[in-house]
């Protein structure tokens, strides 16, 4: 007896690894980004340099990101998903910009501003990271694990070349350094979505 095959619903494919690559380069950078003014044998240079009190560089430097980025990384996870690409260039772009303000300000007022750019970029771009893993049909643990791995290993390591870089050149080198890694990131990332865009779509 001859049964007809039912054709349901396809479950929908997850991304491809490596559309993972552009936005993880970008979050990794802002975890970098974020401990970087520390540093384990002294104050902060940044601080020192400006002559801001404490509680100024706590709130303009360090909160300021965390509470940029903490409202920025909803919108990557939301949105990261299905628009990868769209989300992660712009989240780029802001830290670009955020790094270049805090590199060349002259003020406090433009450091707050940059370090705000920052957080956002970077709190999208750890949004659009988390939703692609979680979309990965495969490797998603091996995935998740080495982004923590690797973001754990910026937090630690940031505070350390920077001191050595800072001393060396001062401060403002470092994000300048900082912003030539941003601006990889924006080319890995946009080259990505060019080829996402020009890879064949599967039914």
């Amino acid at each position: 007896m001859y049964v007809p095959t039912q054709n349901g619903p396809q479950p929908a494919a997850g991304p491809p690894w490596w559309l993972v690559i552009g936005p993880g380069f970008a979050a990794l950078i802002g975890l970098f980004l974020l401990t970087v003014i520390y540093r384990f044998d002294g104050g902060p240079d940044l601080q020192i340099d400006l002559g801001m009190s404490s509680q100024s560089f706590l709130l303009n430097v360090v909160v300021a990101y965390v509470v940029a980025a903490a409202l920025a990384f909803p919108a990557g996870l939301l949105l990261g998903a299905r628009f990868p690409t769209s989300v992660t260039v712009p989240a780029i772009v802001l830290m670009l910009l955020g790094v270049l303000l805090v590199a060349f300000g002259p003020s406090s007022g433009m450091i707050l501003a940059g370090r705000v750019l920052n957080g956002l970029g970077a709190g999208a771009a750890l949004g659009v990271t988390v939703a692609l893993i979680r979309r990965l049909r495969t490797g998603r643990g091996a995935a998740a694990g080495v982004t923590a791995g690797l973001g754990v290993l910026a937090l630690v390591i940031a505070p350390v070349l920077g001191g050595l870089l800072s001393d060396a050149t001062g401060f403002r080198v470092v994000f300048v350094v900082a912003a030539l890694f941003v601006f990889l990131a924006l080319v890995v990332a946009g080259v990505i979505g060019i080829v996402t865009l020009a890879r064949p779509k599967h039914a």
